[in-house]
């Protein structure tokens, strides 16, 4: 189902017009989100995590075998291990002691300024924002061939809704770089449940960093990835209205590449189309937000090099996603 369909759906129902623009449908979901929230949160806690800078941190998701979060892991169900050796867990927070910081950061290149994939872009706002907690704070940040912060961190769903109808598509698409500034500007705030989510059509056409260094450099901040790929019904193989062409390499190209990117920081990756899956890749996201762990471990001596990382559960039929590694510092 498109946004075309849900607007309709919408327009059947009792004490609605008969009619309603994509604008008139974006608002009336703003104003659930806001009506939802209206309530003032508690301040966030904040964490005070790590004291050292050696602390090897990790967050991590774990869920059953029907991928839904399990939230109720104690210490001592995690094992952790590096390079295949098991290592002595010194720091555990769960999901309920800490709030979240999220960036949600938004392809603003010309690529996403078709109508279709330029409204899925501010309903996966929508939804996502409906989806995290009221004492979650978001920030907002726009990128083409630059990258800029639209809204600093702040739980103001309202100033986030005003920020995200500024954001107007143009100009090239350089995704690697914003990436990278993304998981910097996320790892700057300190402990936390924490993520970037990033919509785009998943095209990079003007990067001046490898997507390996950006990779590299974001596995280290451990910040997990989450990316939503939009694109048109048209190009997409699960809709009733694709019609049948192959997508363009370049296209393909970018959707693996940040694939990779989400698995190897312990992230997740969703291509959407119709608004019934965008509504359901912003609600698992927020859930596996919401019940994500944090653990940490004192890294064993040796050369600073990459080095491999695993986190399992002794608890049957779960299975645990964190960042595939790191480089202790020197």
């Amino acid at each position: 189902m498109t946004i075309w369909a849900a607007r309709n759906i919408l327009a059947r129902l009792p004490g609605l017009p008969k009619r309603l623009s994509v604008a008139a449908w974006t608002a009336f979901a703003w104003t659930c989100v806001l009506s939802a929230q209206s309530a003032s949160p508690s301040a966030p806690r904040r964490a005070t995590f790590a004291a050292r800078s050696s602390l090897v941190v990790l967050s991590a998701t774990a869920v059953d075998g029907r991928g839904r979060p399990v939230r109720d892991l104690a210490a001592h169900e995690f094992r952790v291990f590096e390079e295949g050796r098991s290592q002595k867990l010194t720091r555990f927070s769960s999901a309920r002691e800490l709030a979240a910081r999220v960036l949600l950061l938004v392809d603003a290149s010309g690529s996403m300024s078709a109508g279709d994939v330029s409204t899925s872009v501010s309903m996966a706002a929508v939804q996502l924002l409906a989806a995290l907690g009221p004492a979650d704070e978001i920030a907002l940040a726009g990128f083409d061939s630059d990258y800029w912060t639209v809204v600093p961190f702040t739980r103001d769903r309202a100033a986030l809704r005003q920020g995200l109808a500024r954001i107007r598509p143009f100009g090239a698409t350089a995704l690697h770089d914003a990436l990278d500034r993304a998981a910097a500007d996320v790892a700057a705030q300190g402990e936390g449940r924490r993520a970037v989510v990033v919509v785009t059509d998943g095209v990079d056409t003007a990067s001046r960093n490898a997507a390996d260094e950006v990779l590299a450099r974001s596995k280290a901040l451990d910040v997990p990835l989450y990316a939503l790929s939009v694109v048109s019904p048209l190009d997409d193989p699960r809709s009733p209205l694709f019609a049948g062409r192959e997508r363009p390499v370049a296209a393909r190209d970018g959707q693996a590449q940040l694939a990779r990117y989400a698995e190897l920081s312990g992230g997740g990756a969703f291509v959407v189309s119709a608004f019934p899956a965008l509504r359901a890749a912003a609600l698992r996201i927020a859930s596996e937000l919401e019940h994500q762990y944090r653990l940490g471990y004192d890294p064993p001596d040796g050369p600073a090099r990459f080095r491999r990382v695993e986190v399992r559960t002794t608890r049957k039929g779960v299975s645990v996603r964190t960042r595939s590694g790191y480089v202790p510092l020197s």
